[in-house]
């Protein structure tokens, strides 16, 4: 009867380490599974976005429709954003370095508005009686 006893044990012992064995298994599994598949990609490498370079890199279309990571800008065209620029360009500019009058606006100098949407047409009514 001991002997039984002995057998039963031994057989729960090992069902219990075989579920515990799977179950790591197919956690080490899933998080292999969920790891990001590659690391950035340094320059010259291929890339999809500019997520994909390594920081101070960017993702940058070549003439033969393929694209890579590099640091060279002289590929990219468009203009910078105004936040993009310094102190110095927006002041010389009419931008932000300049003190508003009294009122809170910007004076009225007859140019038109950089930054104002385009005319569309006749105004319409906006119900207000």
């Amino acid at each position: 009867m001991t002997r039984l006893r002995w057998l039963t044990g031994a057989t729960k012992l090992s069902r219990n380490l075989a579920a515990g064995l799977t179950a790591t298994l197919g956690a080490l599994v899933v998080a292999a599974a969920c790891a990001p598949e590659s690391s950035r990609v340094g320059p010259g490498g291929e890339c999809f976005l500019a997520t994909d370079c390594e920081p101070g890199l960017i993702c940058i279309e070549q003439a033969n429709k393929t694209r890579i990571c590099s640091d060279d800008l002289s590929r990219v065209s468009g203009r910078p954003p105004p936040e993009g620029g310094d102190e110095g360009d927006a002041a010389s500019e009419g931008g932000a370095g300049e003190p508003l009058p009294d009122g809170g606006q910007p004076e009225d100098t007859g140019a038109p508005d950089r930054n104002a949407p385009p005319d569309t047409g006749t105004p319409v009514d906006a119900g207000e009686d």
